[in-house]
Order: C-alpha cells, then structure tokens, then sequence
C-alpha cells in the first residue's frame, strides 16, 4: 500500500483529502500545523532556514513516504523542493491560497516553484482555475490538471484523540438551529452587513451558520430551506460540501458580486473583476445548473421562494452534479498517485 503524508495549514483540505486517500485504498498520515508537531504553529512564511530545519528534523520520517502531499498553503512544499535531491517519492503541491501565499518577496521561492513545476517527482496541482491564473502571472506553467475539492469527508478522525480545532478565525462551536435561511459565517454576512437581519426583513427565520466541518454541516441542511453567502474568495471547499449535501444555496449574481466588492469593507480575496469573476467556484459549471442568483438585495425573498417552490428539482440536480464531480475528482487523483 503506497504511504502519503499530507502537511497543510487547513484542516478542511487535510479532511477533503482523507477522503480521497481512503477511497483509493492509500495509507494516509496526515499533519497539521495547529497540532505543532512536524510543522511549526503559525508560521506561514517558509524561508529556505525554517523549510532545511523542519527537513533536517523529520528526514528519516519524510523519506519514508511515497508521496509528500502538501496543500493550504504552497510554501510548505519548499520543506520538500529544498532537498528533492534527498528524497526519492513524489511531491504533490496542492495550491490552495495563491503559491506565493506570504511569500510575496521572497523571489527564491517563487524562483523554486517555477524551477519545479513540470520535474517528473514534482506535481503542481491547482485546486481552481484562478490558482493556475496565480501562477501565470509569474510565468509558472503547470500541465497538471485543475484538482478541485471533492466536498465529502470522513467521521473518522485524523489521529486519535483529535479535538476540534479547525481553524484561527473564530469559534464555530456547533449550534443545531432551524429556520428558511441558513447563513454564511463570514465576514462579508457578519461584518461588512448583517445578511440575518437583511433576511429577516423578509419575513424570514434565518441564523448564522456555526458548525465545524462537513459532517456537523450535513445535520443541518435538513433544517434549512437553503444557505446564502456573499463570496469572499474563488474556492472555497463549502461549495463542494454544499453541492454534496444538496443544500439549495442563493447568492448574489457575478455582476452583483463585482458592484459590492467595489464598496468599503467587502471582502474577497486578491479583489475580484470582470475579468477574473468568471474563476469564482460559486458560478462554476456546476452552480450554474442549480443555485438561485438574485441581481439585487431586494430579490433575496423572491430567491428563497424559488427554492421552497423547486427544492426537490434543485436537489435531483445537485446530487446529478455531485455524483459527477465525485467520479472526475477520484479519477484525477487516481492519476495523481498513480492507483488507476
């Protein structure tokens, strides 16, 4: 059975891939940084002393993988790329944040990833369209496909004893709730406006999503008639939990997505215009068979509407989609570790 390690910052990546490596029949450890062992917590800018460091620390155990699978974020990867003379697997770089994620300056590294893009041990793999745009402006080419998230995760743990810390950015612990509306977490539905109040305004009952991973998310789409947010990046993995669950999800169309990002204090990471909007996951091909955009704030209750009135046609299609994006994500990664 052929051995992955998977180093990454984003536990949602680390249980997207868990599942892949299950359902491919490989054996998967996986690390990470929060639990402060084989990666240092908190430290997302890799220079080339800290990635020789974490090497020189964990040699014997990094070599005795097959494949060295590192995602959220890109700079992991150079713990690998700086000694790829030492180590004999395969290295799979899973863009998940920009490349050059707080790494901006540092034109060694990019210098690296441009060296190692096409190397026969090294497989650059973007996770959406806007990660390969990322790379061009840099004049990196990769000829790996698009791999994006497969949105399903197992309830089993990534190690034993595991507690739920998800992330830094605040504490999601679970609520099961009820109502019309289930509402994104994020800042632009929290901070830059108050996107319950806005449904309520409606006549709806709607509640600020607190859950911790697919699985806690999958007890309340039953709950909900549908899930709205206001984008505030290009992927993101709830897209493909949503689609898997066949959650009903309304959102503002591209081009009202373009006129709020323009307003003070609307989030949405590296910026988002025309010419860029069209890599934004939650208008994919996909989405666009099944999600309900409203132009304006004002057709939010008409949106909601369309979902009571469809939901058991928009759940027909979202699970059509979800099988098929199941079956194509299995069989890139497939390809990827060479199980085929």
């Amino acid at each position: 059975m052929k051995k992955v390690l998977h180093l990454s910052h984003h536990y949602g990546c680390l249980k997207d891939h868990q599942y892949i490596c299950n359902e491919l029949g490989l054996e998967l450890t996986s690390n990470f940084s929060v639990w402060d062992t084989i990666l240092p917590k908190g430290v997302f800018k890799i220079t080339r002393k800290i990635a020789n460091d974490i090497w020189n620390s964990n040699e014997d155990l990094f070599k005795s993988y097959d494949y060295i699978t590192t995602s959220d974020t890109a700079p992991l990867s150079r713990i690998v790329l700086e000694n790829i003379d030492k180590f004999d697997g395969i290295l799979n770089i899973w863009v998940c944040n920009r490349f050059d994620y707080n790494m901006e300056t540092d034109s060694k590294y990019t210098e690296l990833i441009k060296k190692y893009s096409n190397h026969p041990q090294v497989n650059l793999i973007p996770y959406s369209e806007f990660e390969r745009f990322w790379l061009g402006r840099k004049d990196i080419i990769t000829n790996q496909e698009t791999i994006r998230p497969i949105g399903l995760a197992l309830q089993e743990p990534l190690i034993e004893g595991e507690d739920y810390i998800i992330g830094f950015d605040g504490n999601y612990e679970f609520e099961e709730t009820s109502g019309d509306v289930l509402v994104s977490r994020y800042h632009n539905d929290n901070i830059f406006q108050d996107s319950k109040s806005i449904c309520e305004s409606f006549g709806l009952k709607a509640q600020h999503a607190k859950y911790r991973g697919a699985q806690e998310l999958n007890s309340l789409v039953s709950n909900y008639e549908c899930f709205m947010i206001f984008p505030d990046a290009y992927s993101k993995l709830t897209a493909f939990e949503l689609m898997q669950l066949q959650m009903p999800v309304i959102l503002p169309t591209e081009s009202l997505l373009i006129k709020l990002s323009r307003q003070p204090n609307y989030f949405f990471s590296t910026g988002v215009v025309p010419e860029t909007v069209k890599y934004c996951e939650w208008y994919n091909e996909y989405y666009e068979q099944f999600a309900v955009y409203f132009e304006d704030l004002d057709g939010i209750g008409d949106a909601v509407q369309m979902v009571k009135d469809n939901k058991e046609q928009i759940r027909d299609i979202m699970n059509t989609c979800s099988q098929q994006h199941k079956e194509v994500t299995l069989n890139q990664w497939s390809k990827v570790y060479e199980t085929v």
